[in-house]
């Protein structure tokens, strides 16, 4: 449990380090990356909502097929998701049938798309 607790921390780190990357911002929480189109901020709160649910593996579906553009308000899109899904405990990654692995291989998929495969490994190497 703790193993994973901080796995789960690594990754948001990662995130972080991403953003830091990419948009040179010290992101504290990933409601600082306000997004100017309503409809990108509507989908965050939808996307959310669906974790929630329980409904993981349909909202990674959704992200992807509303972030077709890749743009920047995409990709703060993914950032949020991805910070909202890794602030998730044990028990709800494992009543949902969710691995940490699993998390760690679709955010390496989603921001892959935005920037080169070899940033993307360096900044989500969780491993020791």
């Amino acid at each position: 449990m703790f193993e994973q607790d901080y796995i789960m921390r690594q990754i948001k780190e990662c995130l972080d380090a991403a953003m830091r990357l990419l948009f040179h911002v010290n992101v504290e929480s990933p409601a600082m990356l306000v997004l100017k189109d309503q409809q990108k901020e509507a989908l965050v709160r939808k996307l959310t909502d669906m974790l929630d649910d329980g409904r993981v593996r349909e909202a990674v579906s959704e992200l992807d097929s509303s972030t077709a553009e890749r743009s920047r308000d995409d990709l703060i899109v993914g950032y949020r998701f991805y910070t909202y899904l890794c602030q998730k405990d044990d028990d709800f990654l494992e009543k949902y049938g969710l691995k940490y692995s699993d998390v760690e291989a679709e955010m390496k998929r989603f921001f892959s798309d935005y920037i080169s495969p070899e940033v993307v490994d360096l900044v989500t190497n969780t491993k020791e």
